[in-house]
């Protein structure tokens, strides 16, 4: 009886991540504009993605935090008490944001809470990490990370930051003004570059590793699919476009463009790498569905930016004259 229960209880917290990013998925895609997707030319179809990109993963994360709360709540820091509190405290943060995003309801102010919470993580657990272990470089990675991810959710929430202020949450403490919210995709441009560009020198160091997000440890090794050839090629590769997105953000030279390049290269890795390695480790959440998750997020997190910052003059051009050549097709009634 008690090996059944085990059995039940390994195969539930396996199950409830799946669920949760499942639940996500359906929600999101049900709330996607089809029009906007099918109007836009090239990589800005995918634009309209980024909420449920980003929202799945979160959802994921929720339940990781509901099924491994104790270990969850070693990371919380020593000072703060009621450790297991706040391990369920943040999965269910992360699920409601999750819901919000991906269904665009009240999205703006889970947006900018959502950001909150994860740059406070940079604050209180990651930076004071890489003070005590200087020398490991995963920490530093993860700060970077959580730090991108924050910025995302920013600009998500600065996009509609006007019909924030109008509506029932203007006046709110942390609710800025509107000069302060166009800065903000500024700033989530220099905050992602940097990020990026540290990520693209680690795959260069490091060509052997799966590409997308670097490992977060010595100990935590994940191989590209055996089937895929030459794999130092692809880790030289996406380092390049990453250093190369990332300095382009930096610089400010189209860096709409440069968001969607890196949304459209982290899916491909998404199809050809960690959907594949997530079949191959389907019971073990940490070394497969998380990877493939933290891929969506950076998928997202590139549109949600991308999403926020001005077309070029190319795409400007070109959205209209595609509209006009469409309406000057339909016949006269």
């Amino acid at each position: 009886m008690s090996a059944a229960v085990l059995f039940f209880w390994i195969r539930l917290t396996v199950l409830w991540p799946y669920t949760a990013g499942a639940v996500v998925l359906v929600v999101g895609l049900a709330a996607v504009s089809r029009k906007q997707v099918r109007e836009e030319p090239g990589l800005e179809r995918f634009v309209p993605l980024g909420p449920v990109l980003f929202a799945i993963p979160m959802a994921i994360f929720s339940g990781d935090h509901f099924v491994a709360a104790r270990a969850v709540g070693g990371i919380v820091p020593s000072w703060m008490p009621w450790h297991l509190f706040w391990a369920y405290f943040v999965g269910t943060a992360l699920m409601a944001a999750a819901l919000s995003i991906a269904a665009r309801k009240e999205s703006q102010l889970a947006a900018a809470l959502l950001g909150i919470m994860l740059f406070l993580f940079v604050l209180m657990i990651h930076i004071p990490a890489c003070f005590a272990t200087p020398f490991d470089a995963s920490r530093l990675t993860i700060a970077l990370r959580d730090s991108a991810l924050s910025a995302g959710a920013f600009s998500f929430a600065a996009v509609q930051a006007e019909e924030w202020q109008r509506g029932a949450y203007r006046g709110w403490g942390f609710a800025l003004g509107s000069a302060a919210w166009k800065r903000i995709p500024g700033i989530a441009r220099v905050v992602i570059g940097v990020a990026l560009t540290y990520f693209g020198i680690q795959h260069l160091r490091f060509p052997s590793f799966a590409p997308g997000f670097p490992q977060e440890g010595p100990g935590v090794v994940v191989a590209m699919p055996s089937w895929i050839p030459a794999h130092v090629f692809w880790g030289y590769l996406t380092g390049a476009i990453m250093i190369g997105c990332g300095i382009a953000l930096l610089m400010n030279w189209r860096p709409r463009a440069a968001a969607n390049v890196l949304a459209a290269m982290v899916l491909v890795l998404v199809v050809f790498v960690y959907v594949p390695l997530t079949i191959k480790n389907a019971s073990n959440i940490a070394l497969g569905l998380n990877y493939l998750a933290i891929h969506f997020a950076l998928a997202g997190d590139a549109l949600l930016l991308a999403s926020a910052l001005p077309k070029g003059i190319a795409e400007e051009v070109a959205v209209p004259a595609a509209r006009k050549a469409s309406l000057e097709q339909i016949p006269p009634a």
